[in-house]
């Protein structure tokens, strides 16, 4: 018998087991995991760890190892790295055309304000300026480009001391 087959309390009982939550819960968030994934983000977009306020860790996001949003923080706005968005937005020239022919920055703020899911136009955005040899950044930003656009300085200081490097403040 498939799972779908089975009665919702037998679901209710079996998520409550795995996700200690409801069917109807797992389902909502299966089905937004199913939406976010066809956006098909960069990866400099998205954070790979999100922090769980369930287990108190850093764990893979749902679209990695699945679990429902509600077990990290019940907002899927926090998959994205927002540090690296303002990041981009901010190493743009939003005085060139090719730059600005789409929304400045602060409408792109706006944007986001409104809604998390507006990340998707944006991420279509940056691939159109990834893609084509485009003078998009400001003058200082043209060495280095768009390298260097994951922080991990945000993350809790324990996950960083791991690290080679050893720690950001020293």
């Amino acid at each position: 018998m498939a799972f779908h087959g089975l009665p919702e309390d037998l679901k209710n009982v079996i998520c409550s087991f795995a996700y200690d939550t409801k069917w109807k819960t797992v389902t909502k968030s299966l089905n937004q995991c199913e939406k976010v994934a066809k956006m098909n983000l960069h990866k400099v977009l998205t954070n790979e760890k999100m922090w769980s306020f369930k287990y108190r860790a850093y764990i893979p996001n749902p679209l990695i190892v699945f679990e429902p949003i509600e077990n990290y923080n019940s907002h899927w706005r926090e998959y994205i790295d927002w540090c690296a968005v303002n990041e981009i937005l901010f190493r743009l020239d939003f005085r060139r055309k090719w730059v600005n022919f789409v929304f400045s920055r602060d409408q792109w703020s706006n944007l986001f304000s409104e809604s998390w899911e507006s990340i998707e136009h944006f991420d279509s955005f940056f691939r159109f300026l990834l893609n084509t040899r485009v003078d998009c950044l400001k003058p200082l930003w043209k060495p280095c480009g768009f390298e260097f656009l994951k922080s991990y300085a945000f993350v809790a200081p324990g996950y960083m001391s791991a690290s080679p490097l050893g720690t950001w403040w020293g």
